[in-house]
């Protein structure tokens, strides 16, 4: 039977499924599903491992948080007053009116949508739509125009063709026709996120496949792109 094992962070009372292997070193990880679970040496006390993970305790309550949140944004939307809709990152409360015409724009802290008949899920869910899209294209564009001036003394150029468009399991491409597309969805997480993915989608241009040439090349460009990556794993792909 597979041991588990309880620590404790706060209030919280976190399991841990334990499993034993043959590596040496002891592995934690957290799952977006939200299952904890450490990979042991075998012969490893439970002692030890309950004490090395509960070290982690805050780490890991903080991951288990962070999944919590993409799965609640994850579910499906009913695009009424009162929802969260993320944009570059942030959490937006929408606000549905009735007005002189159909509008969408941020207000503070709010995304704010407009209709000119009275509103209903799915103008206010096709005006977002909209919306996203045009922001994305926006977004997208500058960031291309920026990043790709600036790698040009990489012998990166500017990409043949840029396509926006849904995606759900991918946050961008490559063609080797030189066709960049990016999943709309991007311009919901981070800003840092965001330069990420089309930081890596510029190397492509150079280096096609995942080769060490491609990581030096993204590496020297942004050095802090695992760290962006690992970021970028904690959004959902598809929100809608």
């Amino acid at each position: 039977m597979t041991p588990i094992l309880e620590i404790v962070h706060g209030v919280h009372r976190i399991p841990v499924q334990v499993v034993f292997d043959g590596f040496r070193t002891l592995r934690i990880s957290v799952r977006p599903e939200g299952l904890v679970s450490v990979r042991a040496p075998q012969g490893t006390p439970l002692a030890l491992i309950t004490a090395r993970t509960q070290a982690k305790s805050t780490w890991i309550f903080r991951h288990l948080e962070r999944f919590r949140e993409v799965r609640r944004l994850a579910l499906p939307r009913e695009h009424v007053s009162g929802e969260t809709h993320k944009y570059l990152g942030r959490n937006y409360r929408l606000r549905v009116r009735q007005g002189d015409r159909n509008d969408v724009r941020l207000a503070g802290r709010f995304l704010e949508v407009t209709t000119a008949n009275p509103p209903h899920s799915e103008k206010v869910r096709e005006l977002l739509d909209l919306w996203y899209l045009h922001r994305a294209r926006v977004v997208f564009g500058r960031i291309l125009d920026e990043l790709s001036s600036r790698y040009g003394a990489h012998g990166i150029g500017a990409p043949e063709r840029v396509t926006v468009r849904a995606m759900s399991s991918r946050w961008g491409s490559c063609s080797r026709a030189g066709t960049i597309t990016l999943n709309r969805h991007l311009v919901r997480a981070p800003m840092l996120c965001v330069e990420y993915v089309i930081a890596h989608e510029l190397c492509h241009l150079r280096h096609h496949g995942h080769t060490t040439e491609f990581y030096e090349l993204l590496s020297t460009l942004m050095p802090d792109w695992q760290e962006r990556r690992a970021r970028l794993a904690l959004e959902p792909h598809q929100i809608e």
